[in-house]
């Protein structure tokens, strides 16, 4: 049955557009022959004609194309859709993303009005204008003559996007009523959702976290996730499925970036004040999110047209006051080096940035005692970091544990105390033999480091026990003895490592007669990765779950926070542990704040405790009690 009124609609629709500037059918010789459908508009060859009828929207009038017009929607990719790279074509969209400038994107973003049925690709695309032409308008209705070319892309999804380059020519036609953003909820039901809005405006609806700033200082770029920051699978608050924490991280995130194709942008994006005040914690939250969505690098990620807007939600916290007459504190120094140019400064100048960093932390965290990690291991490093802190202190605040060289690695565990209130009690402990594990390389390149105090208040002695154990990184394939099966490389070494460690210490404890151990320090495992249950099977109490379960995180790597940096209580400790803290001074500040002076045109560095690692510090409070040496 025919449709009266769709005829009367596409009558009306024909004048209206060709009175106001529409290619009408007297146009499609000079558009090189192409049909005309009813509303005057060139459509490709075997298009059905519905299928380009367009939002009636009155559009400016547009010179004869260079080339058959074609709908973005029929050129850009989709995983059933490959675009016909290499072809010369012409477009007519409006602009809705103009990213031109220099330091931009080096074009512009184009998009169809709606279409009265949805076609294979995405209904915008990306058009990078060569320096020689006009800057278009953002909101104008543009046509663009180029040819389609592949957007390189590392994503691996078998969806290849298109962009426009080789433009021949740009004509703006003149203001257009702009098209609405496309709402955007997250988590995406399915990840597929992204394919058919490459290059659309969209405005994200849901509430959304920074949740990841490590590449905001290189590359202008922050990660966003909805339900507030993503967890490690092994760390997730509610320890559910990992692969199932994983894949719900996936869906909830999303790339905001700065519309800037350079390295080290200046000004730095995104940062609360303009001088080195200046910071965006992950954990802060975000509003007005609208853009282009895009992916570059194998990442997708929205391109803002409007100036989002942010709300210091998780502001720098105040030193943690820990209760208790003694603190014991635990912190990964970031490869503290004085051999320049080795892991970690590479000049003096960054040497003496990265000291004064680290000097303010540690002065705020007062520790009684304090568990080292990534100190060169050598012994210049450490009386080095020692004889800052006693210049800012006073000559005695601080001492050292000797232990000289340790193992095979470039860095080592070191442990600071305070004469003034602990008392070495004998020499300090390493593994007397190679510190073997039952699975893996039969030496550990980073040994444990324990030490007996004497409280001098209460005279009551403990074993401090600092570790660092196997990394996460570099264990190759899946053919290599101990690739990653969803804890990290070397996850089995680590485990062995583990169990190494409470057995050697049930020695120390045996031999000395005293049951009291804290073990502290990095042990590049997450809450419910074996390593850490292994500890806790023989006895050790995991103080870090004392803590609210959305305060524990020490570490954020990949956008996913989590805690590395553990304290272990003995059982004879464990009624003796009065608090329990980290300071979040390190993991949500952006990694541009740290020492390194290196690529930073907008250097942002302070005299602070901000950023002075990647890990964030532990401190442990004790009231420890006169030992009953009476038994039954």
């Amino acid at each position: 049955m025919v449709n009266f009124y769709l005829l009367r609609v596409l009558g009306i629709a024909a004048t209206f557009l060709t009175s106001c500037g529409g290619s009408g059918p007297q146009q499609a010789a000079a558009n090189g022959g192409a049909p005309a459908n009813a509303m005057g508009q060139i459509v490709a060859a075997g298009t059905d004609q519905f299928d380009a009828i367009t939002t009636l929207v009155r559009q400016p009038r547009c010179p004869s194309a260079a080339h058959a017009l074609q709908k973005i929607s029929s050129i850009q990719g989709s995983a059933r859709h490959t675009p016909p790279f290499g072809d010369q074509v012409t477009l007519r969209g409006i602009v809705t993303g103009d990213f031109e400038d220099s330091r931009q994107l080096h074009g512009f973003f184009m998009q169809q009005p709606a279409t009265a049925r949805k076609t294979v690709g995405a209904d915008a695309i990306f058009v990078v204008l060569p320096v020689k032409f006009a800057h278009v308008a953002s909101g104008h209705y543009v046509q663009v003559s180029g040819t389609v070319e592949e957007l390189k892309d590392k994503a691996g999804d078998g969806v290849r996007l298109a962009r426009i380059n080789a433009v021949s020519s740009v004509d703006d036609c003149g203001a257009s009523q702009p098209i609405a953003p496309r709402a955007l909820s997250f988590p995406l039901d399915d990840l597929r959702q992204r394919d058919a809005l490459e290059g659309v405006l969209v405005r994200i609806t849901s509430p959304m976290t920074v949740t990841d700033n490590h590449d905001l200082g290189m590359h202008g770029m922050l990660l966003l996730s909805a339900g507030g920051r993503l967890w490690q699978p092994y760390n997730h608050p509610e320890l559910s499925d990992p692969v199932a924490v994983q894949a719900q991280n996936q869906r909830a995130q999303i790339l905001l970036d700065d519309g800037v194709n350079v390295v080290n942008p200046a000004p730095l994006p995104y940062l609360t004040a303009s001088d080195s005040s200046g910071t965006r914690r992950s954990g802060d939250t975000i509003t007005q999110l609208q853009g282009n969505l895009t992916r570059l690098s194998g990442e997708w990620r929205l391109q803002p047209t409007l100036q989002p807007q942010f709300t210091a939600t998780n502001p720098r916290p105040a030193t943690p006051v820990v209760h208790g007459d003694l603190r014991i504190g635990s912190m990964n120094v970031l490869s503290y080096f004085t051999t320049l140019d080795a892991r970690g400064a590479k000049t003096a100048d960054e040497l003496i940035r990265q000291r004064d960093k680290l000097v303010a932390a540690i002065v705020a965290l007062d520790a009684d005692a304090l568990g080292l990690m990534e100190i060169e291991n050598n012994t210049e490093a450490l009386s080095d970091l020692v004889e800052a802190l006693n210049s800012k202190l006073g000559a005695t605040s601080y001492a050292a544990v000797e232990s000289g060289v340790q193992g095979t690695d470039a860095i080592k565990v070191a442990l600071l105390y305070k004469p003034a209130r602990l008392t070495p009690f004998g020499a300090a402990q390493l593994p007397t033999t190679a510190y073997r594990t039952t699975a893996g390389p039969s030496e550990q390149p980073r040994p444990p480091l324990a030490q007996l105090f004497s409280d001098r208040r209460s005279g009551t002695k403990l074993w401090l026990v600092v570790n660092h154990l196997k990394s996460k990184s570099r264990c190759g394939g899946p053919d290599s003895f101990d690739h990653d099966r969803g804890q990290g490389c070397w996850n089995l070494t680590r485990t062995s490592q583990a169990r190494g460690l409470a057995k050697w210490v049930a020695g120390l404890m045996a031999e000395s007669d005293e049951p009291k151990v804290l073990l502290i320090g990095d042990f590049n495992a997450y809450l419910a990765e074996d390593p850490v249950r292994a500890l806790e099977s023989t006895g050790y109490e995991n103080l870090i779950k004392r803590l609210p379960a959305s305060d524990r995180y020490s570490y954020i790597f990949g956008g996913q926070a989590g805690v590395l940096d553990h304290g272990f209580a003995s059982a004879a400790l464990q009624a003796e542990v009065t608090d329990v803290a980290i300071w979040h001074n390190d993991a949500d500040e952006p990694a541009t704040l740290d020492y390194a002076s290196r690529g930073k045109r907008d250097d942002r560095y302070a005299v602070s405790p901000w950023r002075a690692s990647d890990h964030d510090p532990l401190l442990i409070g004790l009231t420890l009690r006169t030992r009953d040496v009476r038994q039954p």
